[in-house]
């Protein structure tokens, strides 16, 4: 899991992905899906989940939101699969087992 510490508060938060050039996505510690702004923290760093809750660098409740936000995008990432016709899911399907066979 991905980390970095706010400068201002010593707080960790979990680090979820960059959204510009100076910004990123980010877990809060009271769990809240934030945009902020990158340089008002220090490096991003990785460490075992279970070592940043035993140590309480992160709460629970920031590493339930992060699995929440990690599965309901994974939801969404094939929903456009569906929007697909018939034919054209049978054809993707193809494509992608070419491409696996081609491995």
């Amino acid at each position: 899991m991905e980390i970095c510490k706010n400068k201002s508060s010593n707080k960790y938060f979990i680090y979820i992905e960059k959204t510009g050039k100076d910004e990123a996505l980010l877990i809060t510690p009271e769990a809240e899906v934030k945009n902020l702004k990158i340089d008002l923290f220090d490096e991003i760093e990785e460490e075992d989940e279970n070592y940043l809750l035993e140590n309480k660098l992160v709460t629970e409740a920031q590493v339930k939101r992060f699995n929440e936000y990690n599965n309901s995008r994974k939801d969404e990432s094939f929903e456009w699969f569906e929007d697909l016709s018939a034919d054209e899911q049978e054809i993707f399907i193809k494509r992608l087992q070419e491409m696996t066979n081609k491995k």
